[in-house]
């Protein structure tokens, strides 16, 4: 990748976090460089620590920091990822570091730097875990046996409100779920939720727009579909 080309990744990463920090009222960031290609990621919200002796207690804590940095050759190579704060997760080694592919995301070089944030989240609250692939033997032990642990331990995504500016949601229900009996709305923005008897739209007159992201994640059950120009 071409010093240009770079820059304009690392530019535009910066902006998707930017846009992040604005739907969220758990994720902040530091950064170093200009345009960043290193930052600490901030999250206020429910996870789980552990003391360093095999006999302290697994406890809650609520002010997670990551050091992610992004090197000469991404996004070819995926960042390189090491939590600053205590954590007790299967997928992350004692030392804090982090594997992509060992939570759950193969890397390409067209993923985002805000979809791995979330995943992040997805961690630390113990929405996602692969067990099968456990970096930390210690913890992967512990929740094999305290599987009557609800989880997540914190229920809000890192997207818990609309961006600065207010967007159109669209929140897909699945078949049979029950429909929300009063959808949320603001003032900003609206949200709508699509169930069977919702009706179809006409076709769009209008072209569609040349410069637009699409982007599925997931978590859980549930699959999200972000459009939207970028």
């Amino acid at each position: 990748m071409s010093g240009i080309d770079r820059g304009q990744r690392l530019q535009d990463e910066h902006e998707a976090l930017l846009r992040l920090k604005a739907a969220s009222s758990l994720f902040d960031f530091e950064t170093t460089g200009d345009p960043p290609d290193r930052y600490t990621l901030i999250f206020r919200g429910k996870g789980m620590k552990r003391g360093t002796s095999s006999k302290a207690e697994v406890e809650i804590v609520e002010l997670h920091r990551c050091d992610v940095r992004l090197p000469y050759s991404y996004p070819q190579r995926p960042p390189d990822i090491r939590w600053l704060t205590p954590i007790f997760h299967p997928n992350v080694s004692f030392s804090g570091y982090v594997d992509v592919k060992d939570i759950g995301l193969p890397w390409d070089k067209n993923l985002a730097l805000d979809v791995v944030c979330e995943r992040l989240w997805d961690m630390v609250r113990l929405s996602y875990m692969d067990l099968d692939k456990a970096s930390n033997y210690a913890a992967k032990n512990w929740f094999e046996e305290h599987d009557e642990l609800a989880r997540p331990v914190d229920l809000r995504p890192l997207r818990d409100k609309e961006a600065s500016g207010g967007t159109n949601v669209v929140r897909y229900q699945r078949r049979g779920a029950q429909r929300p009996t009063t959808p949320q709305a603001s003032a900003s923005g609206s949200v709508l939720y699509i169930g069977e008897d919702t009706p179809i739209p006409p076709p769009a007159t209008s072209e569609r727009p040349s410069a637009a992201r699409t982007r599925r994640t997931s978590s859980g059950d549930d699959d999200i579909l972000f459009i939207g120009d970028e």
